[in-house]
């Protein structure tokens, strides 16, 4: 039976997983390297990675300083927005993206995936963590490129709930990025800058496209 509840903040939640936008993209690509999409395919094992480590990345492509730090402007008044739980990410691209851009986000990269059924993979994610006894709140969506912009109140009011986590500068707008989000809603943090989930064998919707 599928549960489907519309948020105030213009979000869909359903079974437990807020989205966006829903239904969601029906498909999403990644650069990635061989052995990871490897061990996504074969065994769905992957890694999710806090904001504190996107901050402290040094990368101009996968690295933000300001991953994270929501910060829309009204009448040229700042208002800003951040988590106050850990956020951990999953991120991908919507499948219109340019391989060659998805390629160059990193030297390491060599390989690109093809996930087929966002919303099954993203369960498979949320069910491992609840396995795992980790407590996390799944929400995913598009990003959007308008971090620091001067915005109407029309479009500061579609702003969708936790906004900050999907939003980036626009000089990563060649992305085209799609995350999925994991926040840690337990009283306890984890301080750690990964977490490695097994969600078991994803032959049925991970494709590995190029290597």
């Amino acid at each position: 039976m599928c549960e489907i509840h519309n948020t105030i903040h213009g979000t869909v939640i359903v079974n437990g997983i807020e989205y966006n936008q829903y239904p969601s993209q029906s498909a999403l690509i990644k650069a990635t390297e061989n052995q990871w999409a490897i061990k996504l395919r074969d065994k769905g094992i992957l890694r999710l990675s806090s904001i504190e480590y996107f901050q402290k990345l040094e990368s101009d492509e996968l690295g933000d300083i300001n991953e994270g730090q929501g910060l829309l402007r009204l009448n040229g008044n700042p208002m800003n927005m951040g988590s106050v739980n850990e956020v951990y990410i999953w991120c991908a691209a919507l499948p219109n993206t340019p391989l060659d851009i998805l390629m160059r986000l990193s030297s390491n990269y060599d390989t690109i995936i093809k996930i087929t059924d966002v919303e099954a993979f993203s369960k498979r994610i949320s069910n491992a963590l609840k396995t795992n006894g980790l407590n996390f709140h799944t929400h995913i969506g598009e990003v959007t490129y308008n971090h620091g912009e001067n915005v109407t109140r029309k479009q500061l009011n579609n702003q969708k709930w936790h906004f900050n986590v999907f939003q980036k500068r626009n000089e990563y707008s060649h992305q085209n990025e799609f995350r999925l989000t994991f926040t840690n809603i337990a009283s306890r943090k984890i301080c750690k800058n990964h977490i490695e989930v097994s969600i078991g064998n994803c032959e049925d919707i991970v494709v590995i496209e190029t290597t």
